[in-house]
């Protein structure tokens, strides 16, 4: 089992070689292999829907990141509020300050966690509808450009010469595609409540 996977690994690779040396695209033969690759960083950055999202993401982000602020700075101003009460207030009076300050605390926390969760769902939508995105982008362009397997630069690829890189054929694929319906765009730039 194992030299039949090592037989096929060389073979994907020697004939990414041969595509490699011939100076152009890899040439599709009877019974040959025509292998691409994607530049994902240099893909986003091509998108325009993923640029779209993620501004909208960013701006979500920065609207968490002030509110969190504003509830970090009320929990400062009760901490002082209760520092320059403590000295005149009763044993009964300074543990309910302080049992008040907890709870103003843990209501900080969570609204921390709520924000944090919210932000990473957000992510997790924009992603999963990319991804749904780029798969549609690749099996229409699979057909025509008749392509059998596509790698990701970054993870996959030691080398592969410019030739197959159709990072920037897939990001006019993307940019053809109708944007995605918003049934989960709805949650990104603060739309949710």
């Amino acid at each position: 089992m194992k030299n039949l996977v090592a037989l096929a690994a060389a073979a994907l690779l020697a004939a990414g070689a041969i595509a490699c040396q011939s100076g152009k695209s890899a040439p599709v033969s009877e019974g040959g292999v025509r292998i691409v690759y994607v530049r994902l960083d240099s893909l986003v950055k091509l998108y325009e829907y993923h640029k779209e999202m993620s501004s909208k993401y960013e701006e979500s982000a920065k609207k968490a990141e002030a509110e969190m602020v504003r509830g970090q700075q009320n929990l400062q101003a009760e901490y002082d509020v209760l520092q320059r009460a403590a000295p005149s207030l009763s044993k009964v009076e300074m543990e309910r300050a302080q049992m008040d300050f907890q709870r103003i605390q843990n209501n900080y926390q969570m609204l921390e966690q709520q924000k944090s969760g919210e932000l990473q769902q957000i992510e997790l939508a924009i992603n999963e509808t990319v991804k749904e995105q780029v798969d549609k982008a690749i099996e229409a362009m699979k057909g025509e450009e008749q392509i059998d397997l596509v790698f990701i630069y970054e993870t996959n690829v030691l080398y592969g010469s410019d030739d197959l890189d159709y990072t920037v054929k897939l990001a006019e694929y993307l940019n053809k595609l109708p944007k995605p319906e918003a049934k989960d765009a709805d949650k990104v730039g603060g739309a949710k409540k």
